[in-house]
């Protein structure tokens, strides 16, 4: 591993599979980037295409994902590959628009308050741009990613102290978020262009699930519209036609979510 003087190891972690269709503009990005990883990790979860070739061409060393994916389970493993100060997560989907995108999240974390930084994945300003425990307490826990694995790095002592939370299915980034910033961390959150490649299925109910776990857990308030918000927003949403259907059906969703959470156990992906 080489070491680039003047700021901690850097280690950059691929999951993938069968991703041969994105990784190579993800890892051309990559190559564009001002700042470059001192160590790349990719994390093979029984892959049958050249995924694997095209991370080794990249300079990455190989490590081989063979029992049933789990999210938290994954990155626990990639860490424990990736022995450098700092951890950046990049999907094998997430290509980094900005050139200095991995120089402003490792430049995030010359703050020694700071366990983690990603990009943000939409121009909601809910939040802050450094979120704190005082924050959180204040406003709650939306229905957001504060912290994203897509895009994301992350202080490997600290997860050395906690690791990923392998009893979620989802979200396993933002508990991990929420734990340190409940341990009295800082959460950066970064406004720097990416794209991501390839569209998943929606998984909305189990984020809601996640969401009022996770807001329990920490004695959190979920920051939602409510039941009787949500029923008033129901009609003008169904309203509004196609888009208005789909945001009706997240209304719902989060809605019986609101309710359902204390008995679902672990949610399939």
């Amino acid at each position: 591993m080489s070491r680039n003087p003047g700021r901690p190891t850097l280690g950059l972690v691929i999951r993938f599979k069968n991703s041969a269709g994105t990784l190579p503009a993800v890892l051309d990005a990559v190559r564009g980037q001002t700042v470059q990883p001192d160590l790349i990790v990719g994390v093979n979860n029984e892959s049958t295409d050249n995924s694997a070739a095209l991370l080794v061409a990249a300079g990455a060393k190989i490590v081989d994902w063979t029992r049933p994916y789990s999210h938290p389970r994954v990155m626990n493993f990639a860490a424990q590959n990736c022995p450098t100060d700092l951890v950046l997560v990049l999907s094998s989907h997430t290509r980094l628009r900005s050139p200095d995108a991995i120089a402003r999240l490792v430049a995030a974390m010359a703050d020694p308050r700071v366990a983690c930084a990603s990009g943000k994945w939409d121009a909601d300003s809910f939040y802050s741009d450094a979120i704190d425990w005082a924050e959180l307490k204040a406003k709650g826990l939306k229905f957001c990613s504060i912290y994203s694995n897509s895009m994301g790095i992350f202080r490997r002592s600290l997860w050395e102290q906690v690791p990923f939370d392998e009893s979620v299915i989802s979200m396993e980034d933002s508990a991990w978020a929420v734990e340190q910033v409940h341990r009295g961390f800082i959460c950066r959150r970064l406004d720097f262009g990416f794209e991501y490649l390839r569209r998943g299925r929606s998984r909305e109910f189990a984020f809601a699930v996640a969401t009022f776990k996770l807001a329990g857990k920490h004695g959190l308030r979920g920051a939602w519209l409510g039941v009787v918000g949500t029923l008033r927003g129901l009609p003008p949403a169904l309203a509004r036609g196609a888009d208005g259907r789909q945001e009706a059906t997240v209304l719902l969703q989060r809605l019986v979510a609101r309710f359902a959470w204390r008995f679902i156990g672990p949610l399939k992906e």
